[in-house]
């Protein structure tokens, strides 16, 4: 794209021409980043749906399987980031995204072909690995195919979808999972190792997609001024200046996660367990359900924090995720006790208008309170947070708590418990960071 002063001399007609191209070529740029965005959520939930053919056909235990869904995954996916993004920063961002989508759809094949609990921890690692490429890259593409004025929606786009797919995973897994049984016979393989093949081969397909019609645009060099401002220590110091707003809020926003992510990884076992049927049933009901709920979450809270807002109460982010967390703590022990199924899905339906809150209001509150020049390093230390403590201890907990019961109903009283501890803490800590925000300035800057 020509610089605009040098497009004027040339006429404002071409000018528009010119930005118009760029629009275009940046939404399809977005459209891409987003259909990746979902089907890495869809990867990475996989085994989650079919957690109990894995489990036995590996022999592996519940805490076997938690590993798996849990540390196995988000310790990698977590750690990785500071140095992947590093690489980011320097290096062409197509290429490392290219990189990084072929890696897990790759890993994902190949768990189709695990033999043991071990490789099939490898195998989850590589997954994890290529996936903590993803949204650093496309949160810093979206920055420089769009001017500032206009990110807010191509970020909301593509963010949306993880509030979406953290459940609609299941719709797609299950259909496929469905499809597959219909295979077994002439491959010869279970419909397990084929959902995991079928959906690890169109990731490689979007990586030579992205790689061969885009391109990644060039930076501004004021845009990376802006990025080097601040310093590391100097963020560090502001974090340590402000612990009694910083602290409680991301502890909080760990908690929330970790019902979230316990809830979504046993669920479909545990309705198989208690209501029988087959795990593709189960995962279409559980995903079709928390689709709607991700849909009218997406819809709910940011439109919520803006009426709040616009009364005054620019803490109202803090207020929505006390919310969140207690209508957790007190719908998921409540529901996912009783025999009927229809009120067990109905539960899980209202817990997640709640619990895919996250994804939304947790950038949302570092718009407002955090400074403009650090807020995608205090970003990067929601995900580090959420990952190392939701997805790695959230499936953990459920099957420590499992174990204090004995009985069918032992799983189901681990979610229950862990929803009303996590859940309840949660609560505490946001209502003490929505104390500390008394005392501190919003960063409007």
């Amino acid at each position: 794209m020509l610089p605009r002063h040098d497009a004027s001399m040339v006429g404002g007609d071409l000018d528009d021409r010119v930005e118009q191209r760029s629009g275009r070529q940046g939404w399809y740029i977005v459209i891409l980043l987003t259909i990746l965005y979902a089907l890495s959520f869809t990867d990475r939930l996989l085994l989650a749906l079919m957690a109990q053919p894995v489990a036995s056909a590996l022999s592996l235990s519940d805490g076997q399987l938690a590993l798996l869904l849990g540390a196995g995954f988000a310790v990698v996916y977590a750690l990785s980031g500071i140095p992947i993004a590093d690489r980011i920063d320097r290096g062409d961002r197509i290429v490392v995204v290219a990189a990084g989508v072929a890696l897990w759809s790759a890993m994902t094949i190949a768990s189709a072909f695990a033999t043991s609990f071990w490789m099939l921890l490898i195998l989850r690692a590589g997954v994890a690995l290529g996936e903590a490429v993803l949204t650093p890259a496309a949160v810093s593409l979206i920055g420089d195919l769009f001017p500032r004025e206009r990110c807010a929606l191509p970020t909301a786009v593509y963010g949306s979808m993880g509030s979406i797919m953290s459940t609609g995973a299941f719709v797609l897994g299950g259909a496929v999972l469905g499809f597959s049984g219909s295979l077994e016979a002439p491959t010869g393989l279970a419909a397990w190792q084929l959902t995991f093949i079928l959906l690890g081969m169109p990731g490689l397909i979007l990586a030579a997609v992205i790689l061969l019609t885009t391109r990644d645009p060039r930076r501004g060099r004021a845009a990376e001024s802006r990025s080097d401002a601040v310093s590391f220590a100097q963020m560090l110091r502001y974090i340590g200046d402000n612990a009694r707003f910083y602290v409680p809020f991301y502890l909080g926003l760990a908690l929330i996660t970790m019902v979230s992510m316990g809830t979504i990884s046993w669920m479909p076992t545990m309705i198989y367990r208690t209501f029988g049927g087959t795990v593709a049933a189960a995962g279409y009901r559980l995903g079709t359900v928390g689709l709607l709920a991700g849909v009218v979450s997406t819809v709910f809270w940011p439109w919520l924090a803006q009426h709040l807002a616009r009364r005054g109460r620019t803490d109202g982010t803090l207020i929505e995720l006390i919310a969140s967390g207690t209508l957790a703590a007190l719908v998921l022990p409540i529901g996912l006790g009783q025999q009927s199924l229809v009120l067990v899905i109905a539960t899980f339906f209202v817990a997640m208008i709640g619990l895919a809150s996250v994804a939304i209001l947790a950038p949302l509150a570092l718009q407002f309170f955090g400074p403009r020049a650090i807020r995608g390093r205090l970003t990067s230390i929601y995900i580090l947070a959420t990952a190392l403590l939701g997805y790695a201890v959230g499936p953990l907990t459920v099957v420590a708590l499992s174990s204090l019961w004995s009985g069918p109903q032992a799983l189901t009283f681990g979610l229950s418990l862990n929803a009303a501890i996590a859940g309840l803490l949660s609560t505490i800590s946001f209502f003490a960071c929505l104390r500390a925000s008394k005392s501190m300035a919003l960063q409007h800057d």
